[in-house]
């Protein structure tokens, strides 16, 4: 039976009375009985926590508070909508800024005002027949059965639906959550064989950069915004990956040239800040930072990191009350964030020392430390590299050099963090002892992962898998190790028969390595490999 515009449920939210009545006239009018409004951002993502809507019309503008943008933002990242929601943003602004800053959220349609009945019918009606044949999809997606979820897309495919891109970027986006990479290069060079499309292009480009294969990946990103420089997520890439090859300047310069396009994203802004912090250009940082931080103060994506970033940015500049002053609005804002309260703390130290109070600075560091046990070591390794440039300007080498080893052995994988530290250590004039620590910590991980798989290969999944038990309790963020620890505990239940112990052993390491990063694609695999041994569980 098909869907029809009568069965949705309707969300519409707008701050203004007059426009909220007008709109739910509008829709009654169509024939849909289940309607609710929302005056405002807050009321808005309590309903949409609540209730599952077909269809949510929604104001760019909405007052005091979250906009419409930072509404459907907030929605995406909680999981309060899902592949089949249709979203129109209606809008009575114009400007190039507004359009390009809402279109990087992706609604499905706008609305300029004035808008009458006749209009936003037409435009519901042939969204919800385009929408709805991701129902099922959606269904798959939230059950987290994600393998469930691309058969769907396929068998969607091969039905020949009236809008295949729409499931063409859901199946991309599946199998690049999945870490399926060769899947989802087969999938993009399909479509580009037939047209060039942005996301595509961009999605190879994405494949290249995954595969460190970074000069492709950056032809790729820049062939993209020559082609189409409003763009804007194939600015962000080659970015990320000019700065992955150590070309600060030419990252900044792309950023720059974005934010010119499109200045309303404060991740992009953030972006920016930091990358001209660390290339000396501090006024650009810190006009950036600004920015970043007025954007995202409703927003999902408010970053302490840009608060400490800003801090560091006006201390530099010789004006401390203002580093003092974003610091105490950080501590404000996340004061029930403990990690966020450890990342101010350490910019409040880097912020003392430079100031050259270092009572201050000491009183901080022990503060942080403080947070850092309380939860029992669990910090990121953007916090942990913060608090030891700290260290370092307080003169504690050791302790610096020991967080920033923990850091490489839980992420000996990872260039950019290797280059990021490496960077530090030359920032402090130690570059060679710096490289040593940073190769030395690689190589022990490599050494105990490969002492592990061999083990393996040899019929000693037991020996194997307690090497590798002793390296994941010494290393929770490694996801390596985690992931071939798995590996071995699965190949034991195959081999010896169910057992529940193991079972849940596996199961914790995969909820850890989903933590760290759910687009592991040996995640999905051995979650599969277990329910299917064990005959129940999670699927993924």
């Amino acid at each position: 039976m098909t869907f029809s515009l009568r069965q949705a449920s309707v969300l519409i939210i707008d701050d203004f009375q007059g426009m909220r009545t007008m709109l739910r006239e509008f829709v009654k009018t169509m024939g849909v009985s289940a309607i609710e409004t929302a005056s405002n951002g807050k009321d808005a993502i309590g309903l949409l926590s609540s209730t599952r809507y077909d269809i949510v019309i929604c104001d760019f503008n909405l007052g005091h508070g979250a906009n419409g943008q930072q509404v459907l933002e907030e929605a995406r990242q909680k999981n309060h909508i899902g592949v089949s929601t249709v979203w129109v943003m209606v809008t009575a602004e114009k400007t190039a800024e507004m359009v390009l800053g809402a279109a990087e959220v992706r609604p499905d349609d706008y609305l300029l005002k004035p808008i009458n009945q006749v209009l936003l019918e037409s435009r519901l009606e042939r969204l919800i027949a385009r929408k709805q044949v991701l129902a099922p999809i959606e269904a798959s997606i939230r059950a987290l059965h994600y393998a469930d979820a691309v058969a769907q897309c396929d068998q969607q495919l091969k039905a020949r639906v009236l809008f295949p891109q729409e499931i063409l970027r859901v199946k991309s986006e599946l199998l690049l959550g999945m870490g399926d990479f060769d899947g989802a290069a087969a999938l993009f060079e399909s479509i580009l064989a037939l047209r060039a499309v942005p996301w595509a292009q961009t999605g190879m480009g994405k494949i290249c950069f995954h595969h460190r294969k970074y000069a492709e990946a950056k032809s790729i990103f820049r062939q993209v915004l020559s082609e189409n420089g409003v763009y804007m997520e194939a600015s962000d890439w080659l970015a990320k990956t000019c700065a992955i090859q150590g070309d600060s300047e030419e990252a900044e310069q792309v950023l720059l040239n974005a934010v010119k396009i499109s200045p309303n994203s404060s991740a992009r802004q953030k972006m920016l800040g930091e990358t001209a912090y660390r290339n000396g250009s501090l006024e650009v940082a810190q006009n950036a930072l600004e920015k970043s931080i007025k954007i995202s103060e409703f927003s999902p994506n408010k970053s302490p990191a840009a608060y400490a970033s800003l801090a560091r940015v006006y201390a530099e500049r010789n004006q401390p009350a203002e580093a003092l002053k974003t610091l105490a609005q950080s501590r404000k804002e996340f004061r029930y964030q403990t990690e966020a309260m450890i990342q101010t703390t350490a910019a409040e130290c880097a912020v003392y020392q430079t100031l050259g109070q270092t009572d201050k600075a000491d009183a901080a560091m022990a503060e942080a430390e403080k947070l850092i046990e309380s939860v029992g070591g669990k910090v990121s390794s953007e916090v942990s590299i913060e608090l030891a440039d700290a260290l370092l300007k307080l003169g504690k080498r050791e302790s610096a050099c020991k967080m920033l080893q923990e850091v490489v052995r839980n992420n000996h994988e990872s260039t950019e963090i290797s280059n990021t530290i490496g960077a530090l250590f030359k920032a402090h004039g130690m570059v060679d002892e710096g490289q040593a620590l940073i190769d030395e910590s690689r190589n022990e991980v490599v050494s105990i992962n490969n002492q592990g798989v061999t083990l393996a290969k040899k019929g000693d999944l037991l020996g194997g898998a307690n090497l590798l038990r002793t390296a994941a309790q010494k290393l929770p963020n490694n996801e390596v190790i985690l992931v071939n620890l798995c590996g071995l505990l699965i190949g034991m239940l195959g081999k010896e028969g169910k057992s529940h112990t193991i079972a849940n052993e596996v199961r914790d390491l995969l909820d850890r390595v989903r933590e760290l990063n759910l687009a592991n694609k040996n995640y999905h695999v051995y979650n599969t490999a277990l329910n299917r041994i064990m005959g129940a569980g999670r699927q993924a």
